[in-house]
């Protein structure tokens, strides 16, 4: 790649190239025709008016439903599901963190 741009062939046929001018109202111009272009929608209006009042109903009721307690006493108090489970999800296979070196230098 070359370092100087004097000798550089992009940089000469640059040089040569016609200037541009852009009319003053051209970004006017160009919004305009932007906002003259008719927009359809993906979806009808009423209908999405339906299906945000229908996933509120949903977001609603699932959280209504995550509120109430738990009604299942005999795996919640009962120590053979825990010894039961505690097999199941490994924890008693799994390593003993003790203190790092760097925090027991008091």
């Amino acid at each position: 790649m070359k370092d100087d741009f004097e000798g550089d062939d992009v940089w000469n046929l640059l040089g040569h190239a016609r200037s541009v001018s852009v009319s003053p109202y051209f970004s006017r111009r160009v919004l305009r025709e932007i906002r003259q272009v008719p927009s359809r929608h993906l979806l009808p209006p009423f209908l999405l008016r339906w299906l945000s009042a229908g996933a509120l109903a949903v977001l609603t009721a699932g959280f209504l439903l995550n509120l109430a307690p738990v009604s299942s006493p005999d795996l919640v108090g009962n120590a053979e599901f825990n010894v039961l489970f505690d097999k199941v999800a490994g924890i008693d296979s799994l390593a003993v963190v003790e203190e790092f070196p760097w925090s027991a230098q008091d």
